[in-house]
């Protein structure tokens, strides 16, 4: 019997599909390189060799590179958010993008996280839904180790539903009913959680991200909106403070879909947000555009010697598929 042709189009575009995604995860020829140093008048230098494409550049101000990046994922801890073959592969690809964009990331189990609660300079991100209890016992204003670890200045990205509601255990997890914000966070269950209006910081950051379920609201007090924000005021990426410390929350379901498209989407804008290093008080300083010609190099306008750290990230080519890097100029 032969096949039906359509079934064949279907197969054949399936795997194109994978393949491209495949692609945008792990290739990178090392066509690019950048650099950027801070001139005695507060001015920065930059320079980028390659081929002939497009890029823009951003500074930012106040920012915080976290000394060790962890990756939470432990099988034996339970989360009602995320299958955990999803978000194991979630964390694999987001631990590549990283490494090729210069920041390298450690996994870390339940037990793990002891240690890293030692250390407020280290971040972690959390795809789970759920904190273990190893380190949090539920109560936001409890003495846990996670809770003073955040008092004392400690980095989360997190994705799932409010941070601080729900503990995770061997044997289940357990809804403690209210989280960090308070409830400040999209729960929605209409289909369209998707937003349409580009925050004041987007211009900075290019992060094209537009979920907001379990998004956080964009007024909040102490939040910084990154990315766009819906008609009802939830914003699809934010940082924002809690104790001491800061919890970038990225909305939808960044660890739980396998979709293609969105997959490519969702692991760049992590990958992008997570080494700028912002924080809640950071802002866009400058940005600029230009074309790459084998080798281009110019200075920028603004002063950012005065800043409590500062970050300049170059991106080149298009989103999704493009070539980007973030270098800690200033330092905290």
């Amino acid at each position: 019997m032969r096949p039906n042709p359509a079934y064949v189009i279907v197969a054949v575009f399936a795997v194109v599909m994978v393949l491209g995604a495949y692609f945008v995860y792990y290739n990178d020829d090392g066509s690019y390189e950048a650099t950027a140093e801070l001139n005695a008048d507060g001015t920065v230098t930059y320079s980028i060799a390659g081929p002939s494409s497009s890029y823009t550049y951003t500074v930012f101000s106040d920012t915080k590179l976290p000394e060790k990046l962890f990756l939470y994922c432990d099988e034996s801890y339970m989360s009602d958010f995320s299958d955990h073959y999803i978000q194991s592969e979630f964390l694999q690809v987001l631990k590549s993008m990283l490494e090729r964009r210069g920041l390298i990331a450690e996994f870390a189990d339940a037990e793990d996280l002891v240690g890293v609660m030692d250390h407020h300079d280290y971040a972690v991100f959390f795809a789970s839904g759920a904190l273990p209890d190893t380190i949090y016992d539920g109560r936001t204003d409890g003495d846990s180790l996670f809770v003073r670890w955040m008092s004392n200045g400690g980095t989360v990205f997190w994705t799932g539903p409010e941070i601080g509601r729900y503990v995770s255990t061997q044997d289940g997890v357990v809804d403690h009913g209210k989280g960090f914000f308070g409830g400040d966070v999209n729960t929605s269950e209409e289909d369209d959680q998707f937003a349409h209006n580009v925050s004041d910081m987007f211009a900075y950051t290019l992060l094209r991200y537009d979920d907001c379920l379990y998004g956080l609201r964009a007024d909040r007090a102490d939040s910084l909106p990154l990315s766009f924000i819906s008609d009802d005021g939830y914003s699809s990426v934010s940082v924002a403070k809690v104790l001491g410390g800061n919890v970038t929350v990225f909305g939808g379901n960044v660890a739980t879909t396998d979709i293609v498209s969105q997959v490519v989407t969702d692991r760049t804008c992590c990958a992008d947000t997570i080494i700028c290093g912002l924080t809640y008080e950071s802002k866009g300083l400058d940005h600029g555009k230009g074309v790459v010609k084998g080798s281009t190099s110019a200075v920028t306008d603004i002063d950012v010697s005065g800043f409590s750290g500062a970050m300049f990230r170059i991106i080149v080519g298009e989103p999704a598929s493009h070539w980007s890097k973030a270098i800690d100029i200033v330092k905290d």
